[in-house]
């Protein structure tokens, strides 16, 4: 039987994969500027293209301009936006960590380095999802909880208690 939530802590192993953290990246903020990248990489292209034509060069030179500027834009605006998802994951898997331990105070992270305590005024916001559990910090990535680490449902729903009493801002399945 798992144990009430806030009578005493409750901790799940963990383990960090790759693809996991993968996952979990797309569910950060930066990912949802690709909505906004694309009008502004054809905005700079077509504005590059009008200002080489208004330049006296030819319409075919003023449209490749346009046109290679948009080529070259989309793809640096995209790689610049998950270069923080990626320094995140990065951080993540370098860390280790081997448990959560959700307490009254927060959700304790232990890791090889030594524990980090995740208070829960400090966590702005928890989305779950099938593979998990995401903890935002500041509206960043702050760890990831993955659902095959828990034992069933049972000990999902106690996470869900604990994140509904402290969390004010979560979106949960169940």
């Amino acid at each position: 039987m798992l144990p009430e939530p806030h009578n005493k802590p409750h901790t799940v192993a963990t383990d960090s994969r790759p693809f996991d953290l993968g996952y979990a990246s797309l569910y950060s903020r930066w990912v949802e500027l690709d909505v906004y990248l694309f009008p502004a990489a054809i905005l700079l292209g077509a504005l590059f293209g009008f200002i080489a034509f208004k330049a006296g060069l030819s319409t075919d030179t003023s449209l490749a301009a346009g046109g290679i500027t948009m080529l070259v834009v989309r793809p640096a605006l995209l790689i610049a936006s998950q270069l923080d998802p990626i320094y995140q994951d990065w951080k993540s898997v370098r860390t280790k960590t081997t448990a959560h331990v959700f307490t009254a105070d927060g959700v304790e992270l232990a890791s090889v380095s030594g524990p980090t305590l995740l208070r829960w005024t400090s966590i702005s916001k928890v989305v779950e999802t099938k593979k998990g559990f995401l903890f935002y910090r500041d509206g960043k990535l702050a760890t990831f909880l993955p659902a095959r680490n828990l034992e069933g449902p049972a000990e999902a729903e106690l996470i869900r208690k604990f994140i509904r009493k402290n969390i004010a801002d979560s979106t949960l399945r169940g």
